[in-house]
């Protein structure tokens, strides 16, 4: 069977003190507080990461993007798929348009 590992926030030593959340690192290991802003930008950036991945079916399925990105065969032809989260625009150029950036990529959404 599938091999899977679930961590909750309380295994982690994520805690809630009243409204505000704390971290057991920072008690276990008190030279930390002075870098405690940048630990918390990675736990926030990991929750929202977390969150995006939700939306898209969840970390398992998007680990799965192999399946997807890249030249796949398609009914009538192919496709071709890239994440690319912050590209503005994206061409697809090669020998059959004499690599002129005249093929543009369509936004299918979540960076692709």
């Amino acid at each position: 069977g599938d091999c899977h590992r679930f961590f909750s926030l309380a295994s982690l030593g994520v805690g809630f003190v009243g409204a505000v959340m704390a971290l057991k690192i920072f008690e276990i290991d008190p030279t930390l507080q002075g870098v405690q802003g940048q630990i918390w930008d990675r736990v926030n950036g990991y929750k929202w990461w977390k969150e995006e991945l939700e939306k898209e079916g969840g970390l398992h399925k998007f680990a799965e993007g192999y399946k997807i990105f890249g030249f796949n065969r398609a009914e009538g032809g192919y496709t071709y798929r890239e994440w690319l989260p912050n590209a503005k625009q994206v061409f697809l150029a090669g020998d059959f348009n004499e690599w002129h950036n005249s093929t543009p990529l369509s936004i299918e959404g979540f960076g692709r």
